[in-house]
């Protein structure tokens, strides 16, 4: 009776957890992952993220992930820098460039001749025209114009494709540290966005949005709100756009509102952070 009960409250609590999800950015090159390593942040929890307009929920852990940043292993950026940029410091790199060959020209089309109505002789063309009240109404003929001549369109240039091999193993070398500080100044400023309490919406189908922990305190005070009371796409985009997110993308707006019953998890996490201030200040009233 005990392991049949223990077996159903592990069946509830696999079914209520979170579902994980896959990033739908594009995965780093396995090459840039061996050879670049990673820097990882130390956790926190201040800041909201969103991928793909799904809530992750803190301890956030921001790290360099190869050449692309991830946030508790979830892929938040496509290639900050490219790993071509990398293999390009390298001495032992091939270049080699293919030719594909041009797509024919576009035939051109065949001139339609131009028509041009001419109208016959004013003279009549009976002698009972000439006398009569209500003439026959004079006759047009259509005349077909030469057609113009339209500009041969231009041969197409072959495409040109530069690919890039390294012989050997990958040696970092000042060129290509140069390259990973740039990509770490892009995991600093994120983790130090949402540290202070920002948030970020990442997607790879629009651009990021974040902003500041004032920012932050207003999108996250109406957007749970939004996400429980609209149960079709039409009334949420409604709602977001009259609570000013008008700078929110079409796409992000899909995301969230697909992800809506994230709203539990905000809710909860406002609670709890509420609680938590109310007894900071019993146990240490500001004077």
């Amino acid at each position: 009776m005990i392991a049949t009960l223990a077996a159903v409250l592990a069946a509830v609590h696999v079914a209520g957890a979170a579902p994980a999800f896959k990033s739908s950015f594009t995965a780093p090159p396995p090459e840039a992952v061996s050879s670049l390593k990673a820097t990882v942040g130390k956790p926190f929890s201040a800041g909201y993220v969103f991928v793909d307009g799904k809530y992750v929920k803190p301890p956030y852990k921001v790290e360099r992930y190869g050449n692309v940043i991830r946030i508790n292993g979830v892929q938040v950026t496509d290639q900050v820098v490219s790993w071509e940029e990398f293999i390009k410091t390298q001495a032992g790199v091939t270049v080699t460039k293919t030719e594909a060959p041009a797509e024919p020209a576009p035939a051109e089309p065949e001139p339609e001749p131009e028509v041009e109505e001419e109208e016959e002789d004013d003279a009549p063309s009976s002698l009972d025209d000439l006398f009569d009240d209500n003439p026959s109404p004079k006759k047009t003929t259509k005349k077909a114009k030469k057609p113009k001549r339209r500009a041969a369109p231009k041969p197409r240039k072959p495409a040109t494709t530069v690919t890039y091999a390294l012989e050997g193993p990958f040696v970092p070398n000042d060129k290509s540290k140069a390259l990973v500080d740039k990509i770490n100044a892009v995991r600093t400023s994120i983790d130090g966005q949402l540290r202070s309490g920002g948030y970020f919406c990442f997607g790879s189908r629009y651009a990021t949005v974040s902003g500041s922990a004032s920012t932050a305190k207003m999108v996250l005070g109406k957007l749970p709100d939004i996400m429980k009371k609209c149960t079709t796409r039409e009334a949420f985009v409604s709602s977001m756009r009259q609570a000013g997110f008008t700078y929110f993308p079409a796409s992000l707006n899909d995301d969230l509102f697909r992800n809506r019953f994230d709203y539990l998890q905000l809710e909860a996490r406002t609670k709890s952070e509420r609680e938590q201030q109310e007894w900071n200040q019993i146990i240490s009233p500001s004077r």
